[in-house]
């Protein structure tokens, strides 16, 4: 029985050195990974579901979140051109200092030509009444007018301007004799508020420049003509289609 208490330190050296060349080959060592990859327990492959954010716990210092830059935003295009109709009302002067009671009517065209631009066509005709002043009676004086009408609204706000601006004619019938006709041209300028999508107020300046003859019937010279000019200060209504 003592040969093999003496032969076994021999057998064990001998099993460690198997296991330790079984441990240096290439393919013990692929044996080994399998292995241990079969016996790994199987994850869950399903995506990550995102986490409702934890409320914060009271005393706590709220964090602060990344901010966002806002979309840019595009300036909206106002679809309001179409047909308008108006009429005004308030005070003319054709001689210095001279007041006469005004009213005009207006109707036209216009068209969207930007995001707070509208520009068209407008025909009006206007008349400004008869007045006296020192005894001498100032008659009343009529005119038509063609030319365009453009608006521009300030941003998108409800207030706008109005430029006008054309060709006009006028007759003054003088109860002394001697009616007076003449035609030139006219500027005005405006500043509205819409009311609503039809409807809108405004206030207006007009002035309407003429060459009227110096001494002789008709300007064939410019010495023979000197130029005036007619102003009519009117608070107008509007409505649109």
């Amino acid at each position: 029985m003592k040969y093999p208490v003496r032969c076994l330190p021999l057998v064990l050296a001998a099993f460690a050195l198997h296991a330790n060349a079984q441990s240096l080959s290439p393919a013990w060592d692929e044996y080994r990974k399998k292995e241990e990859a079969a016996q790994a327990p199987v994850q869950d492959q399903s995506p990550a579901q995102p986490q409702a954010p934890a409320a914060p716990q009271a005393g706590a210092t709220p964090q602060a979140q990344p901010y966002a830059a806002p979309a840019a935003s595009r300036a909206p295009v106002r679809d309001q051109g179409g047909f308008f109709i108006g009429a005004q009302g308030g005070r003319g002067w054709i001689y210095d200092d001279i007041e006469q009671r005004a009213a005009a009517v207006s109707a036209g065209y216009r068209w969207q030509t930007g995001p707070w631009a509208q520009v068209g066509v407008e025909i009006s005709g206007g008349r400004l009444d008869s007045t006296r002043e020192d005894g001498f009676l100032i008659p009343e004086a009529t005119y038509g007018a063609i030319g365009a009408n453009a608006r521009f609204n300030f941003g998108d706000s409800r207030w706008f301007a109005v430029v006008r601006g054309g060709y006009f004619s006028a007759d003054q019938d003088n109860p002394y004799g001697g009616d007076f006709s003449t035609d030139g041209g006219y500027a005005g300028l405006g500043i509205g508020v819409d009311i609503n999508r039809h409807f809108n107020v405004s206030l207006g300046y007009t002035a309407f420049v003429y060459a009227d003859d110096y001494y002789y019937d008709d300007c064939d010279y410019f010495d023979d003509c000197r130029f005036n000019r007619a102003d009519t200060v009117m608070l107008g209504i509007e409505a649109r289609f």
